[in-house]
């Protein structure tokens, strides 16, 4: 699309209409065609509820679709809403005004985005199977004898308006940079022990793309408290920020044997980034940026872990006085240590794995 990472992921952070009508609809045809070939002899395909063509090439080759919720902003259940800017009024409920609120906002939803409908079953027109007329956005879960919600039941339980089918496995932990075993660097683990407990800033895969001054000022939030920092800046991040005894620079690191080093996790509330540090055990700092962040983030609030500092807002000042507040807050820490004994123990992978044996055997 003559576009590198920055600009797409602003492009995404932007508008929802990008994603769907430059991204995922103009690839979809192809895509589909791709997987036929690449999943002949499979006994089952699974992927994401938006994975539209996964679900044409599940259909053309006969064999089982498997819809996967990696956060429960995708799931849109009334009972329990994703929290977005552009919905403010959206709130978890269990009966009355507020639960019809949620569901006549999923209905507006629904409305505005159906213009997505007729290029997908236009699409399974050309592979010889009839329209489904489902709803790009709201019904990746619907119409399939298994969905699974691969996020943990911390974040959200299975709600009573889900679709058929539908079970919450629990998070899959998995942050090894090339598939192998998850190893602290030499450089973080010589970091680590030299002093106390640091400050971890990270931006996770997508918004670090667009990190402006989140690094610096973090930084500089980090030193006003008198503590040290890690900064995670990505492939592409400059290490420039690293400028004293007190803070070390990195593209990546684990976050399995990071976070649970740290003193406070800063980061931008992506569904995994969010997972790993309720395993650590830490309060949390969530800057959302795009997408499901935002609704990550309110999670984090009404759990107890964490609070959120809004982007616009993000200054070494406010950032330095948020985390003075989490590292006092007793209860904050007890908390999040709590919950990260619970998180520890969640194997979303396995739960995941024995859900679809059951359904192909």
């Amino acid at each position: 699309m003559g576009m590198d990472a920055t600009q797409l992921t602003r492009r995404v952070a932007a508008s929802n209409n990008f994603l769907f009508e430059r991204l995922l609809l103009p690839n979809l045809e192809e895509g589909a065609r791709s997987l036929i070939t690449a999943a002949s002899g499979a006994s089952v395909i699974v992927g994401s509820t938006f994975a539209a063509g996964a679900a044409i090439a599940a259909e053309k080759l006969d064999v089982p679709f498997v819809p996967v919720a990696l956060q429960p902003a995708i799931v849109f259940s009334a009972y329990d809403p994703p929290r977005m800017p552009a919905a403010p009024w959206l709130s978890p409920a269990d009966s009355g005004l507020q639960l019809q609120l949620n569901r006549l906002t999923t209905m507006l939803a629904r409305a505005s985005t159906a213009r997505w409908t007729a290029p997908v079953d236009q699409i399974r027109e050309r592979f010889g199977l009839a329209p489904a007329r489902r709803n790009l956005l709201l019904d990746g879960l619907c119409g399939q004898p298994l969905s699974i919600g691969l996020y943990s039941k911390l974040l959200s339980q299975k709600q009573l308006d889900a679709p058929s089918g539908f079970e919450v496995a629990g998070y899959a932990p998995y942050d090894s940079h090339l598939g192998g075993p998850s190893v602290m660097p030499d450089a973080l683990a010589n970091f680590l022990a030299a002093g106390s407990s640091p400050i971890v800033f990270t931006l996770g895969s997508a918004a670090v793309n667009i990190a402006g001054d989140f690094y610096v000022e973090g930084l500089a939030a980090a030193r006003r408290c008198g503590r040290r920092a890690v900064l995670l800046v990505g492939p592409e991040g400059s290490l420039s920020a690293a400028d004293g005894d007190d803070v070390l620079a990195l593209p990546y690191a684990p976050y399995s044997t990071l976070f649970p080093e740290a003193a406070v996790i800063v980061h931008q509330g992506g569904v995994g980034t969010t997972q790993q540090a309720l395993r650590a055990g830490r309060p949390q700092l969530v800057i959302p940026h795009l997408g499901d962040q935002f609704d990550n983030a309110a999670r984090i609030v009404r759990l107890g872990c964490g609070t959120i500092l809004p982007r616009r807002r993000y200054t070494s000042q406010r950032v330095a006085a948020a985390l003075q507040r989490l590292l006092s807050d007793a209860e904050t820490h007890a908390t999040a240590e709590r919950l990260g004994s619970i998180a520890a123990r969640e194997n979303g992978g396995a739960v995941a794995a024995k859900l679809i044996t059951e359904l192909i055997s």
